[in-house]
């Protein structure tokens, strides 16, 4: 066989054959779980027979759904003077949803949206040893204890330094959006608008560095309000204290931060249920109470 002057060379291939140095093959990290959330064991006819007050709670909580409407005041069923075993077999057939709230301000509340969305076990805690003080259930789109002390300590803003600190630099350009939407906002709020469409910036967009990212927290601040969506990843949201202003945080199922966006609201719409959701919740809850009965 003829080379016509083209030279051969031999390569070698297959497992070893390759000097890969320092280097490592490295791949993205796959999901390996998620947040998944069960229907509850529902108990027996006879074990809910024994509970009284759980199914009379049971019933006022069906009233309240069937007539709550989102905009509406919200509807609270106390449960101080349950007995044990009431509460007990009502937070069995609630079971917890995917949504929580933690309140750290001068109140201490947390909020645990139940399998039913738009129904939430709210207990207040002493402040000191942060045991128990009260809880309730609230249907609602969302708590009003979210409204009530999101922006409790909301300040003016400063949007003046007498010098930045090294390498922000597209911090101060977000920073007067921000207080330009937060006026528009208090704005509305005074008119009675505050839940019109919201003010979005996405974060993910810009090239902000870290130095930018912590200028912006320094400035804004941390309100007292912070919410988390579980699911296949999660959503944090948290208030901050300038008025109406939200940080909406998307990760996957790896943690890795995937969004980063700004919200000029009331509450961001992704932590509230919507009104076909508490539909839904009255159906189910309807179904709940026929089998237990």
């Amino acid at each position: 066989m003829e080379n016509n002057g083209i030279p051969l060379v031999n390569v070698p291939m297959g497992p070893g054959s390759q000097d890969e140095g320092d280097m490592v093959l490295d791949y993205m990290k796959m999901p390996s779980e998620m947040a998944s959330y069960d229907i509850p064991v529902l108990p027996e006819a006879e074990q809910a027979a024994d509970c009284p007050q759980a199914l009379a709670v049971m019933e006022l909580l069906q009233k309240a759904l069937e007539t709550y409407r989102v905009g509406d005041d919200t509807a609270k069923i106390m449960l101080s003077s349950l007995a044990d075993k009431d509460r007990a077999l009502l937070n069995q057939i609630l079971g917890e949803g995917e949504v929580s709230i933690s309140i750290q301000g001068n109140q201490k509340l947390v909020a645990q949206e139940t399998v039913l969305a738009g129904v939430w076990w709210i207990r207040e805690l002493n402040e000191n040893d942060g045991s128990l003080k009260d809880e309730f259930l609230e249907v609602a789109d969302v708590p009003a204890m979210v409204r009530t002390y999101a922006f409790e300590e909301a300040r003016p803003m400063r949007l003046t330094e007498p010098a930045l600190p090294q390498d922000v630099l597209n911090a101060p350009s977000v920073l007067v959006e921000i207080s330009d939407a937060s006026q528009a906002y208090i704005a509305l709020k005074e008119e009675g608008f505050a839940g019109s469409t919201p003010h979005v910036i996405n974060l993910s967009l810009l090239p902000f560095s870290p130095q930018d990212h912590l200028y912006l927290s320094e400035v804004t601040g941390t309100g007292a309000v912070t919410v988390l969506s579980r699911g296949y990843g999660n959503c944090r949201i948290t208030s901050t204290r300038v008025e109406g202003l939200w940080r909406v945080q998307y990760y996957n199922s790896t943690d890795q931060l995937i969004l980063d966006t700004l919200e000029i609201t009331d509450v961001p719409l992704v932590a509230c249920a919507a009104q076909e959701d508490l539909g839904d919740s009255a159906e189910r809850l309807h179904e709940i109470r026929e089998v237990m009965v």
